[in-house]
């Protein structure tokens, strides 16, 4: 499976933390760092390196010896290295939850404390976030969960680009992002971890949905702060994300959608593909649409063609 490390957590903790890199050595520092200043108890964390060439894991078993590292040996993408994280970390019965958080982020150190209580405090909830702002402006809101339109296959997250107006009273919403998605394990044992076809793009939204209709409810958390480093990882309407979430909308329709609804679908992303382009302005986005049609229709999913990306 890769290289283990231990640390040795704070056996108050019923909370694991799961944080994957590739190939992003000083960032994943940083989100490890603001780890370090939650408040006590400190949970455990568990840092997935998804075969990464960049000395990642020797910085930060170096600097951080209490944080556990788990070293693939290529990059099984957001899904599987994720789940590679939770069956480890899961071995241990004392955790009751588990969250999943991107390298490219910081926090306030009562972010975590906050969602465990709440979790703690309202049994039906199978999931929960943070509100998630933007690291700059850090008072402008990137996601505050998020909808999902089954007959579209449209998941607009929610006060995207709205400044901060004190939000204080948690809300249920149809999803939470996977920048920051605290999970019981309960709901882990009933209906499983990340469907590992989607790779990366829309596999939260999926695992939410999978939630909602085992009887679980998501909720959105705004007490508790996150800040996300946006646009770092992969940017914005790369060929890369193009195809990704583009070839992931049909795989999430086949697995959810209605055929009454195709054409409303089509014809909706047809529109959103247009203004997507004008913006992207890449003939490899174009490539990466192509691909990801043809793949869809063929049930390729998992890892994808990823030449589109490299060359742009």
């Amino acid at each position: 499976m890769g290289a283990m490390e231990r640390a040795s957590p704070d056996r108050r903790s019923r909370l694991g933390v799961i944080m994957l890199t590739w190939n992003q050595r000083e960032m994943t520092l940083e989100g490890l760092a603001a780890l370090e200043r939650v408040d006590e108890p400190r949970p455990r964390v568990l840092l997935v390196d998804n075969g990464s060439r960049d000395g990642t894991i020797e910085a930060v078993r170096a600097r951080f010896p209490w944080v556990e590292t788990l070293a693939l040996p290529e990059n099984l993408g957001f899904c599987a290295a994720n789940n590679r994280g939770a069956e480890y970390l899961l071995r241990d019965p004392t955790l009751e939850y588990l969250i999943f958080v991107n390298n490219d982020i910081d926090l306030r150190p009562d972010c975590l404390n906050r969602l465990v209580a709440f979790m703690d405090a309202t049994p039906r909830a199978g999931a929960c976030g943070p509100l998630i702002f933007y690291y700059e402006p850090s008072d402008v809101i990137w996601a505050a969960g998020g909808r999902i339109f089954p007959d579209l296959m449209w998941f607009p997250p929610l006060l995207r680009d709205q400044r901060d107006r004190g939000f204080i009273r948690p809300r249920r919403v149809d999803y939470i992002h996977g920048c920051a998605l605290l999970v019981r394990r309960a709901v882990i044992e009933q209906v499983g971890l990340f469907d590992e076809r989607f790779f990366i793009y829309h596999d939260e939204i999926d695992w939410c949905l999978r939630m909602a209709r085992a009887g679980w409810e998501v909720w959105l958390v705004p007490q508790a702060h996150l800040f996300h480093k946006v646009t770092q990882a992969v940017g914005v309407h790369s060929p890369m994300m193009i195809y990704y979430t583009s070839r992931n909308k049909l795989l999430f329709w086949w697995k959810h959608g209605r055929w009454r609804d195709l054409p409303k679908f089509y014809a909706f992303h047809l529109w959103k593909g247009i203004r997507i382009f004008a913006r992207a302005g890449s003939f490899w986005s174009v490539v990466s649409l192509g691909k990801a049609l043809a793949d869809a229709l063929i049930g390729r999913f998992g890892r994808g063609h990823l030449e589109a990306a490299r060359r742009a």
